[in-house]
């Protein structure tokens, strides 16, 4: 009976090893299964926030420079052609917005491209100190060429006192300059400049006048000329 027992521990010890070896590899198999689908696992993940970069980019560079909000839909559904009180954002070389809000906005009979604008102002951030504000009687954007014209009682103010007063205003998206050349009037807390004709370069604030401009200066005492 002894010698059985011996017999049956000495045939139970090799598949209690056989047994372990097999359980071994198969945790070693699992292992090395969970590091890899770990592995592609951060793979993917890693691709997938590259390729939302990537889009984010693109579609930013893909907005289009010019974009018209309607906020009235029932005007919008009654008369397509007519908007109420649109906001027309512009973005321009530099990725910057020019804001343009106005009465109402509607499609040239002659020309859909070109839309008319009924007492439009609008705002542009010159600076981080600076703002720049614009107001007319009548608008005219025209799509094809990324102008907006201005005419009738313009005025432009700076944030710092500045205003421009002038009958009729044209700006280029594309080149983000404002001219004209009609007469013009440049008031200021340091006096006022006459003069015909201007352009008015928004990227870093400077205006040049046409012709021969009259500058006079105040002072305590009056003008200077």
């Amino acid at each position: 009976m002894h010698q059985k027992s011996i017999v049956m521990k000495l045939q139970n010890k090799p598949f209690h090893k056989s047994w372990i070896n097999n359980v071994q590899n198969r945790e070693k198999d699992t292992t090395k299964k969970f590091s890899i689908k770990k592995y592609i696992l951060k793979i993917i993940i890693i691709s997938l926030i590259v390729l939302s970069i990537i889009i984010i980019i693109r579609w930013w560079q893909k907005v289009p420079n010019k974009e018209i909000l309607n906020i009235d839909k029932d005007q919008e559904i009654n008369q397509p052609d007519t908007l109420v009180k649109p906001v027309i954002l512009f973005k321009n070389k530099n990725k910057s917005i020019f804001t343009v809000k106005a009465y109402e906005a509607k499609k040239d009979i002659s020309n859909s491209a070109i839309i008319i604008l009924k007492k439009p102002e609008g705002h542009y951030k010159l600076s981080n100190e600076k703002d720049m504000y614009f107001y007319a009687t009548k608008g005219i954007l025209n799509n094809n060429k990324n102008i907006l014209e201005l005419k009738n009682d313009v005025i432009i103010e700076s944030s710092r006192g500045t205003k421009f007063f002038t009958n009729e205003i044209t700006y280029n998206v594309d080149d983000n300059l404002i001219s004209s050349n009609e007469n013009i009037i440049v008031d200021g807390s340091w006096g006022s400049l006459n003069g015909k004709g201007f352009i008015y370069n928004l990227e870093n604030s400077t205006i040049n006048l046409k012709g021969r401009p009259i500058l006079s200066l105040s002072n305590n005492k009056g003008n200077i000329k």
